[in-house]
């Protein structure tokens, strides 16, 4: 159940590095009882945690990590694969799930007595949920009527809107942030793959960092900062971090040659994941200022991510063990 992105991750053996801001933090691993592949999704301003976990490499349910270190785990009814991408403050969580049979994907929500209802975009069979906000609602894409992907938004009142950026075969919606601002990567008919911008009013923007080849936006914070990567014309990849006025700034770890960025807090903060060139992956932080460190958990074996990021600086991702098994982490300032 390890999230998979447009380039795939790297599985090597992975040496523990970790710099002078990761010593300074505290870890705690975590897993849902009987776990062997825990994926934290997003962790909310009070660090309560969300996501998805496996517990045999096919099925799997969400969970709920309290503040207080307390695990629920919950399944909509017919689920096989479950993920959770978001919680409200009133405890409702929001996700997508594949059924038994995988022929199709639906959204849920789970209000905080475990009540779950589902959803799906108009017309289709398979419905994901990307992200969620709070105060914004959910953001995703679904497989409109010629099979390919389509944007929406899923407001907290549960209306749905759908989108697609002009003159394109995919648009897949991957973040949202508190204003109801979506942004996600786009396919042109010429299949320029790039990232765009939606704002609440309709009105997309579209964009690459320079000398771009395959972008795509990951992630938005309450300011409008985005964070993303690309592939330059070599086919490595750069982490970039898009300002408000519209200016781009690319960065990568040191010895990176894959950076993929996961999430942004409102301070600007970014986290995600890198690859070095002996095909070992890492997580890092980047702070606003600019400094970029390796924040891999101790014990850390391979595939280290790092995948979301709150406002108070408390990070959550995920690596794999030295037991071969895949592990929730929280890393705390």
């Amino acid at each position: 159940m390890i999230q998979t992105f447009h380039r795939s991750m790297s599985i090597a053996a992975l040496m523990l590095s970790t710099g002078a801001a990761a010593n300074a933090a505290s870890y705690t691993t975590f897993d849902p009882p009987g776990s062997v592949d825990t994926y934290p999704r997003y962790i909310s301003p009070s660090g309560v945690v969300v996501g998805g976990y496996s517990t045999d490499n096919i099925s799997g349910k969400g969970f709920i990590r309290g503040a207080d270190g307390t695990i629920t785990v919950f399944r909509p009814k017919g689920a096989e694969v479950v993920e959770a991408v978001g919680i409200d403050g009133q405890g409702r969580v929001s996700g997508s799930y594949t059924p038994h049979k995988r022929e199709q994907e639906r959204g849920f929500v789970r209000e905080a007595d475990g009540t779950i209802s589902t959803f799906d975009a108009p017309h289709t069979h398979f419905t994901r949920a990307a992200a969620a906000d709070p105060q914004a609602g959910i953001a995703g894409y679904f497989h409109g009527s010629h099979g390919n992907p389509t944007g929406y938004l899923r407001s907290a009142d549960g209306v749905l809107t759908t989108f697609k950026v002009p003159h394109s075969i995919f648009t897949l919606g991957r973040a949202i942030n508190s204003a109801g601002t979506v942004v996600g990567t786009y396919v042109s008919k010429r299949i320029k793959i790039a990232a765009f911008i939606r704002t609440p009013d309709g009105s997309i923007t579209r964009f690459d960092p320079p000398k771009s080849h395959e972008s795509e936006a990951m992630a938005i914070n309450s300011d409008g900062v985005i964070t993303g990567d690309y592939l330059d014309a070599k086919g490595s990849g750069h982490g970039y971090v898009r300002s408000t006025d519209g200016t781009i700034a690319a960065f990568d770890p040191n010895d990176s040659i894959d950076t993929i960025p996961l999430a942004i807090n409102s301070s600007g903060a970014i986290v995600g994941t890198y690859e070095t060139s002996d095909k070992v992956d890492h997580a890092f932080l980047r702070t606003s200022d600019g400094t970029l460190s390796n924040i891999d958990p101790p014990g850390a074996v391979t595939n280290t991510q790092a995948t979301t990021i709150n406002d108070a600086g408390v990070i959550a991702g995920i690596f794999k063990g030295s037991d071969g098994l895949f592990h929730g982490f929280l890393r705390t300032p």
